[in-house]
């Protein structure tokens, strides 16, 4: 069901992302101010892992943020490897969860 709005939305600033602005059709990209953000540092990348995981422990999330970046500094990597845990779940399992997913993820290459 299509629905017609007719309203004004004033002071509203958009801002989107994409990894690969090439995909974008032309018309849509000539509407968006490209910039183009350096890749994180890893104490900057540490510092994203403890506040997207900020459930677990700090100790748990800061091991998390340096391991994976260690692989490709992923933070939706973190993020999910953050919703295997479980609230006090330590090093062991953040080991065990990081060779599981490495050892999958080799295969798919």
């Amino acid at each position: 069901m299509r629905r017609n709005y007719d309203f004004e939305i004033r002071g509203v600033k958009l801002v989107a992302t994409a990894n690969d602005v090439n995909r974008l059709s032309k018309p849509l990209a000539s509407r968006f101010r490209k910039l183009h953000l350096s890749k994180y540092t890893r104490e900057q990348f540490v510092q994203v892992a403890v506040k997207v995981c900020s459930k677990l422990p700090r100790d748990t999330a800061e091991m998390i943020g340096e391991e994976v970046f260690k692989v490709d500094g992923s933070v939706r990597d973190v993020i999910s490897i953050s919703r295997l845990l479980k609230k006090y779940d330590g090093p062991e399992e953040v080991k065990e969860i990081l060779a599981t997913l490495n050892k999958y993820a080799e295969a798919e290459k």
